[in-house]
């Protein structure tokens, strides 16, 4: 698709149109009476509701399609552990965004303080997120169109048939980086008959929620389409108390969907799908909860190695040695420059921000999904274009002074194309064989301006001292940052090839071998840059001169000079890194007996390979990260029991990841050697740790008492650890001296890993009165202990928790209208999915979750 298809989703104030038409049409569509829309037979689909609160009625489950191997089959019939969420769930649970998500799926976790810096994990692998020449483990489909940057998913997805959550490498058929696991969402197809819903919500913080879709013929048998629209707004939870005001984490959104299906002739089908998603909310921030003001006694932990390789043996208990020599973000502001200023610390529900704007976020793209049936073969192509837009400014500090703001800049563009042919020879054997293209672009722009106090909270206390107290020294201690702009630019650019086959040889009846096999080559760019200028451009003046001018000692303006050139750092003109042109090989293997016609056993083996990235060092070096190279093992039984009352799955997995990517600090000797003043500094990189490993079993299921009462529940042990990390930087808290000095993280539990997970749920519905149903249900995650601290500090411990959401409401004797009260995290359970130790001892909750939340729902359906 070219650019110039893009542009036509530019328009901001012709999609503002588009989703306030989509939501007034449907809502006055769903108020009609049905004959109204010209479908009375779309009326009485759901007719005799009241038997179907019947207990006595056929509790069966029902049968869930899936096309997670690009085909369409029941989800019991795929030998690979899978969970579904179908419309009916996702509607009732307003499960709409990615961390919604993960309340629904057992081992899914995410992490999303917004659209950059969003990760996505399965079975605690994958979740590294921040770094943009970085590519998922976890891989994103939306109808057919890989996703090639997790900000993609930072949106809300309305108007969903389903998704499907696929565990193990997916490489042989669902795409590029897909080694631990997939996300497939697939949206409603246009329908020939008229077809609308909305969903209209309202509650505390102020919520006005509201999405809506429509879908009907436009020539009969011939072109249909179907268009959805959200609006998505919430105050934030976190109040600024700063005169600025407002709060943070809150929601302001909106987007839609246009399809359009075209059926010229009997198979074939073209389906074209035009997306656009825009969010501008405050939500960039990481409350303070804690200041680390004492060290742990190195000589007394055992994870510490010696530079000869030997482990310190642990001689006493833990020993606190207090920190008397670094500033802390608490005693940085005893400074008399600050007057004596308390920052927040502490609190979940209160900042203090002289900078409280929105972080930006845009996705768009059009995509073609062209099928033609020709007999026995079946012809596919999916072509689409997408881009990414991502603008933040963030204050520096979480105070009200001015010590500076980043942020990074975001343009990014991808284009796609995928065909497939699939065959079935006969009874015994069919297939399927394709080619895969994928171009993928990015510029992104760090950013960092420095504000009138960034020079008295940078500066070391030397420099400090000397300059504080005259006249002369606080206008250089001011000059040394004040509107200093720092910009560092990397280019990445991706070109991926590949063809893939898989085929299933159904040699009894009963016994199924599949075998897929994927090829891909890679050729991977990335360039890197970083300027300092002051904000208007222009190049920064020398403090020597600005000094002598004003009468400064010789002393001060060392000082003022060491401030700017150790904040600073090292600037370099472009630097082209060192291009990877690879070839990667993935494989599956997969038997599959049915015991019964209800019980299937199934077994798999997988290889699979996430390319590696072209990256830099703090100073321009080229610093590669090698591939991340997978090798799976399941084996499982899915299982109708109890007259298909009962689902049950039982899946026993073996994760091995060798090379695993993950971002964690590392010793940075230039800065180091550059800020000469006895402190060891460390730079956050993306690199290789030599193995992990992750091995446990899942259970998911569903027991259909009564066609009235359903109950859901899951369940995952997973002893995901480092099998081998010797040489692991120190967490924060050992204050560890010496650069050759090193942890042993081998056999702990790896970062964001929850050892168990569960969830649990139940629906219920009962008829009350003249036709009218009463409808109830819950829902609980739980997850166990888990680290987010990436060098396993011990301030990184999110604890164990549980959140339960609730629901109670009413139905209409037809079902076209449901009215709700809900309440999310009803015991309002405090947590966080992201904790950030600074370099100044602070500990940054940027993951907080949603507090309790209460409100009125309201759906109406036009059949």
């Amino acid at each position: 698709m070219s650019s110039q298809a893009l542009r036509a989703f530019r328009g901001k104030r012709r999609w503002e149109a588009f989703i306030l038409a989509v939501l007034g049409g449907s809502a006055l569509a769903c108020a009609l009476p049905a004959g109204a829309a010209n479908a009375p037979e779309a009326a009485s689909a759901d007719a005799g509701s009241a038997d179907a609160a019947s207990p006595d009625a056929d509790a069966g489950i029902s049968e869930i399609l899936v096309t997670s191997r690009n085909r369409e089959e029941s989800s019991q019939d795929v030998p690979i552990p899978i969970s579904v969420i179908g419309s009916q769930a996702l509607v009732r649970d307003g499960t709409v965004s990615i961390q919604d998500l993960t309340q629904k799926a057992p081992g899914l976790e995410a992490t999303t303080p917004n659209s950059r810096r969003t990760g996505i994990s399965l079975r605690g692998i994958g979740k590294s997120a921040g770094n943009d020449a970085l590519e998922a483990s976890m891989g994103v489909l939306v109808d057919g169109v890989y996703l090639t940057h997790p900000g993609m998913t930072y949106q809300d997805f309305t108007d969903l048939d389903r998704i499907e959550v696929l565990r193990g490498p997916q490489g042989t058929l669902l795409g590029k980086n897909t080694t631990i696991g997939a996300l497939n969402f697939v949206s409603k197809a246009p329908t020939f008959t008229p077809e609308g819903s909305g969903t209209f919500t309202i509650g505390q913080r102020n919520t006005r929620s509201s999405n809506a879709s429509f879908s009907d013929a436009l020539v009969d048998g011939l072109l249909a389409y179907r268009a959805a629209a959200f609006v998505d707004k919430q105050d934030g939870y976190i109040r600024n108390v700063d005169t600025e005001g407002g709060t943070t984490s809150e929601k302001n959104r909106s987007g839609g969907r246009l399809q359009f299906l075209l059926t010229p002739f009997t198979g074939f089908t073209a389906r074209v799908n035009g997306d656009f998603a825009e969010t501008n909310e405050r939500s960039n921030t990481k409350p303070v909860v804690a200041v680390l003001t004492n060290w742990d006694d190195a000589a007394h932990t055992p994870r510490v190695t010696t530079p000869g390789g030997t482990a310190i043996a642990a001689t006493a208990a833990a020993v606190q040695l207090q920190n008397t020599g670094t500033n802390t973000y608490t005693s940085i502001f005893k400074r008399a420059w600050f007057g004596g200023y308390q920052p927040i610390v502490g609190s979940w529900t209160a900042e203090d921000l002289n900078l409280n704007v929105p972080v930006f976020t845009r996705n768009q793209g059009i995509s073609a999904a062209l099928n033609w049936a020709l007999g026995s073969v079946t012809l596919t192509l999916i072509s689409a274009a997408r881009s990414y837009n991502f603008d933040a400014k963030n204050d520096a500090d979480q105070t009200k002074f001015d010590t500076g703001r980043s942020g990074t800049f975001i343009d990014a563009s991808q284009q796609s194309h995928e065909f497939r042919l699939t065959q079935v020879v006969n009874e015994r054997f069919d297939y399927q064989a394709g080619l895969f293209f994928l171009h993928s672009s990015l510029t992104s722009i760090g950013r960092t301006l420095y504000g009138a106090d960034s020079g008295a909270y940078s500066s070391k206390n030397g420099d400090y001292n000397v300059l504080y107290g005259s006249g002369t020294g606080d206008q250089l201690l001011q000059a040394s940052l004040n509107r200093v702009y720092l910009r560092n630019t990397i280019t990445p650019d991706t070109r991926s090839y590949a063809a893939f086959g898989q085929a299933n040889w159904h040699f009894t009846d009963r016994a199924t071998l599949t075998l897929g096999l994927r090829e891909t080559y890679e050729d991977k760019t990335n360039t890197s840059s970083k300027t300092a200028t002051f904000i208007d451009g222009s190049p920064l003046n020398s403090l020597t001169s600005l000094g002598n001018s004003l009468g400064a000692t010789a002393q001060q303006i060392a000082s003022a000079n060491n401030i700017r050139t150790t904040t600073v750092g090292t600037t370099y003109p472009t630097i082209q890194g060192t291009p990877i042109k690879a070839y990667a090989l993935s494989w599956l293997a997969s038997p599959t007996y049915k015991v019964t016609e209800d019980v299937m056993l199934y077994g798999s083996a997988a290889a699979g390979q996430k390319s590696g990235s072209v990256q830099f060092g703090s100073t321009g070096s080229p610093l590669n990260v090698s591939p991340e190279k997978v090798l799976d093992f399941e084996v499982g039984v899915k299982s109708l029991l109890l007259a298909k009352r009962l689902e049950l799955n039982v899946n026993l997995f073996q994760t091995r990841v060798r090379d695993y990517q993950q971002t964690t600090s590392v010793f940075d000797a230039a800065t180091t050697a550059l800020k000469h003043d006895g402190t060891l500094y460390y730079q956050s990189l993306l690199g290789n740790i030599p193995e992990i490993r992750a091995r446990g079993v899942e259970l998911e299921g569903l027991f259909s008492i009564t066609r009235s009462l359903s109950f859901t529940f899951g369940a995952t042990y997973n002893n995901a650890i480092y099998t081998n990390w010797h040489t692991a930087t120190c967490p924060a808290e050992l204050n560890v001296k010496s650069s050759t000095t090193v942890c042993d993280n081998t056999g702990k539990q790896i970062v964001a890993a929850p050892r168990f997970t569960t969830n649990v749920g139940f629906d219920y519905r009962q008829l009350v009165h003249a036709g009218f149903l009463g409808h109830a249900w819950a829902s609980n995650v739980f997850r166990s202990q888990q680290n987010f601290d990436n060098n396993l500090s011990r301030y990184g411990v999110q604890g164990a928790y549980g959140i339960t959401d609730v629901g109670l409401g009413v139905l209409s004797p037809s079902e076209r209208f449901e009215l709700d009260v809900v309440s999310k995290n009803v015991f309002n359970k405090q947590y966080t999915t992201s904790v950030t130790l600074g370099t100044d001892g602070s500990i940054g909750y940027d993951g907080i979750g949603d507090p309790r939340w209460v409100g009125v729902v309201l759906h109406a359906k036009l059949y």
